[in-house]
Formats: structure tokens, sequence, C-alpha cells
């Protein structure tokens, strides 16, 4: 239904420009009023609890980068209004409030990943569009302005503010990069889910900064695991990105810095080497890695596109490996389109020589040059001093 994937997007920006965005904790709250309320009633057009009700959908789908399901091309037949009767809206409401209580008090940092068996935001999203719609057809065909008028956003500011000051999608490392997917040649790119991390603060040194990030990390694969997301961006000052050399050396102390606080201790880094079948792993999870330096220019693929840091990008295998591309003996087929789409638009790159992943975590100058060996930088292979400062 297209009134749901373009209300995602129309409320996740309306809302930001409101100063409106939740968090997990203002959502828990509002789905847990929400599911108190008389849902037989009659309800206008503009009712208040209603437009509240659509906000809450659609803007939670934001945030969790909800697709829309096929349930929604039906939910406004006959088949569909029983099998989404109004009457489940309290349990399903507060269906919602468990699993975003869920990812808000998973822990920090763990031997392995929490999970449970509670539904998806991915479906309880989309089931709670589809009641709306089977049941408030009036309201539908007004949805997106009655979820964004300004009786909506006084509520909130008033009964259900956002606390948190990091929410991954509004962030800029987030939107940022996002603006960076919008540019990118990979044909798979402009369909996937992505967060941000929190950013780079100056004012820690290194190790702390790492750790906040772990703590991101975390918090992300324990979302990305049920709600199939692609991967999660950081963003670094340009500084640690401006040779070649220096983009290895930060790679090497960013990964050290991960493995020392690798909740299940795979101290993984200790095998690395340049033959293939190593990945570095972490929580458990093996994960491949993606970095962008401004070391680059604008027409070699591990470029910033045009922005002024230094990107990583986590994918997590038990992501990277379901994506559709890359199952059933396709990823071979599917990494040759990736790479005929970049050197269609002069942005060529080689694998000739960097058959193991983490020879491709880092990209030579040349597009057939040798493998960047990274590893050599890790802090326990050498003296020199690890990237501890901007500058």
């Amino acid at each position: 239904m297209k009134q749901f994937v373009l209300g995602r997007r129309l409320v996740g920006s309306w809302a930001r420009e409101q100063g409106v965005t939740l968090d997990d904790p203002a959502a828990i709250r509002l789905a847990e009023y929400l599911a108190e309320q008389d849902w037989h009633a009659p309800r206008a057009v503009d009712d208040l609890d209603l437009s509240l009700l659509s906000f809450l959908v659609l803007e939670t789908a934001h945030r969790y980068y909800v697709q829309a399901d096929k349930a929604l091309k039906t939910c406004q037949s006959d088949e569909g209004r029983t099998l989404f009767p109004a009457a489940m809206l309290p349990e399903r409401l507060a269906d919602l409030a468990a699993t975003l209580r869920f990812y808000d008090q998973a822990p920090s940092l763990a031997p392995q990943l929490p999970v449970n068996g509670l539904a998806s935001l991915q479906s309880l999203t989309n089931t709670l569009f589809a009641v709306i719609a089977a049941h408030f057809p009036a309201h539908m065909t007004e949805v997106h302005a009655q979820a964004m008028r300004d009786e909506v956003a006084d509520v909130l500011r008033a009964d259900f503010p956002r606390t948190r000051a990091h929410v991954p999608v509004y962030s800029p490392t987030h939107l940022q990069f996002m603006a960076a997917v919008d540019k990118t040649r990979c044909i798979f790119a402009p369909s996937g889910k992505y967060w941000g991390a929190r950013d780079y603060d100056a004012s820690r040194d290194m190790d702390a900064n790492v750790r906040q990030f772990a703590e991101d990390l975390f918090h992300f694969m324990t979302v990305a695991h049920k709600e199939k997301f692609k991967g999660l961006a950081l963003r670094l000052p340009a500084t640690m990105s401006d040779s070649i050399e220096r983009l290895a050396e930060t790679t090497a102390v960013l990964l050290d810095g991960l493995s020392r606080v690798d909740p299940a201790g795979s101290d993984c880094l200790r095998h690395v080497d340049e033959k293939a079948g190593w990945k570095f792993e972490w929580a458990g999870e093996p994960m491949f890695l993606t970095a962008f330096g401004v070391c680059y220019p604008a027409d070699h693929p591990r470029n910033p596109y045009g922005f002024d840091y230094t990107y990583f990008f986590f994918q997590p295998d038990f992501v990277l490996r379901n994506h559709p591309g890359l199952v059933n003996g396709k990823e071979e087929i599917s990494r040759q389109r990736i790479l005929n789409a970049f050197r269609k638009n002069g942005m060529d790159y080689d694998n000739a020589g960097k058959e193991a992943e983490h020879a491709r975590y880092i990209r030579p100058m040349a597009a057939d040059g040798p493998p960047v060996e990274w590893w050599h930088y890790l802090p326990s292979r050498q003296m020199r001093a690890p990237v501890s400062a901007v500058g």
C-alpha cells in the first residue's frame, strides 16, 4: 500500500522538522496510552487518538525501516476487515510496546545477542496499519495529513517527548551516510536497511570512542537479527583516512579496540593474515567491513562521496549472507554485476589477488593494486603508537 511506504518517509521527515521524533521509550508510552482507548467507538476522520495511532505506526516504521507487506494490498476488502478486526488494536499495541522495550532494554554488551519470540516491528506496524485501513477508511484517505497536523505535534511535545539523545535513524552519521548511499553505484545499496552510530567524540580518547561504538554495534546487531537490517555506519574524522596508510592504521586500531571489548572474547585478530577464510568476529558473529576514506579521489569507489569524513560500514554475516543476491549460488554473479556497474561509471576496482574478504576491507588506490594489508598495523605487531587523537 503506497500510503504506508510514502507515509513512513513523510512522517519521519515531518517529525524531524517539528522536533517531535520518537525514541523507543516515548513510542512505548504512546503505544500503551493508545492501547487503553476504546477502539470500538466511532471515530471521525480527524479524531486525535486515531491520528496519534497513525503517527506512531508510520514514525516507528520509519525508525526501523519497515517495508510494506503483501497484506496491505487486501486489508480494505471484506476479507481484510475480517482478518484485521478493530478489536485487535489493544493487543497489537501492547505487542508493539513489548518489542520496543526488548530493543530498548537489551544489554549494551553480552557474550551473545539476546533473542526471544516477540513479534517483529516489521510485522506489527504492518498489522496495525492494516487495521486502520480496514476500519477507518475515511481517515485513511487523509492519513498523512492527519498524522502530521499541529494537534498531533502539540500532544507529542507535551506528553510523549523524546529523551534519548541518540536515535540511529535520525543521527548525523545515518543522514549523511544515506546521502552517500543515494550516490553509490552499488546496485544493491539503495534497497538496504541501515543505521548510524553515535559520532566520534573528539574530547575522548580512541578507546572510549571504540567502547561507545561497540555498544551501538551490539544494539544494532540485536535489532538486525529480527528486523533484517543490512549494516551500521560509523563516522570518524577525515584525518583518520588522509592517506591509505593512515586508513590502514585506523582500521587496525578500530578492530583491535573492538576485539579487546568483544563480549564473546573471540581474540580473532591473533590469527589474521592474507589467507582466504578468515573473518572478523565480534559478539559471536562474523562480519564484513568496508572502509571509505578522504584519501581516495572522487572517481574511486571508496571515496566518501564528497563528505569530509572517514566511514566504516559493518555488515554481520547473518544479514549479509541472507541477501537474495548472495544466496543459492548467486554471489559471484551479483559481485560481477556490482563491479560492472562501478566500471561503467569510471569507478573500476579489481578483486584479483584479493580473494580473502579482509583483503577487501580497504581498496588500493589503483584498481589492480596489491591488497592493503591493514593487519600489519595492528598494535600487537608493531611498536608505533596507535591512532589516539585527531590531527
